[in-house]
């Protein structure tokens, strides 16, 4: 980091070999702070965690859930489309969050598609269940509160 707090792109030293123990705790205390209206707390965090671990899809979702809770949807998109599914096409979690976003903004015909293709590709369970809940969901109150 440079004398402005922002960070420069390189790695410092002493960050690159932060154990993956203290980086998983570090993503847990992004979460909460998004769901504690801390987003910007929690953006910072998540970038951070990403960039000590540039190869790893699961911090920037964690980043595109922190853009969320701040209400900018289209960077969320972004992120999971340009930046953690380049990492790891694979990722249904990815997919997931991807499809609640098209939902929050009303676009159930791509949400559904995407939701299909995670419950039936079967290999996270923890996807499947989430894109199953999110089956039900249509987040007209946030689209009544002009969240989207």
């Amino acid at each position: 980091m440079g004398s402005t707090g922002h960070f420069s792109g390189e790695i410092p030293t002493e960050f690159a070999g932060v154990p993956s123990g203290v980086l998983q705790l570090l993503m847990q205390v992004g979460y909460v702070a998004c769901g504690h209206g801390a987003p910007s707390l929690a953006k910072v965090i998540f970038e951070g965690t990403a960039a000590v671990r540039p190869n790893s899809e699961l911090p920037l979702i964690g980043l595109a859930f922190a853009y969320i809770h701040m209400g900018k949807l289209t960077l969320a998109c972004d992120i999971l489309a340009n930046r953690a599914a380049a990492i790891n096409p694979d990722n249904q979690i990815v997919k997931a969050v991807a499809a609640m976003i098209f939902r929050m903004s009303g676009e159930f015909k791509a949400s559904d598609m995407l939701l299909d293709e995670v419950i039936a590709d079967g290999t996270d369970p923890q996807a499947m269940e989430f894109a199953r809940q999110l089956k039900g969901e249509d987040f007209s109150y946030l689209r009544r509160r002009k969240f989207c």
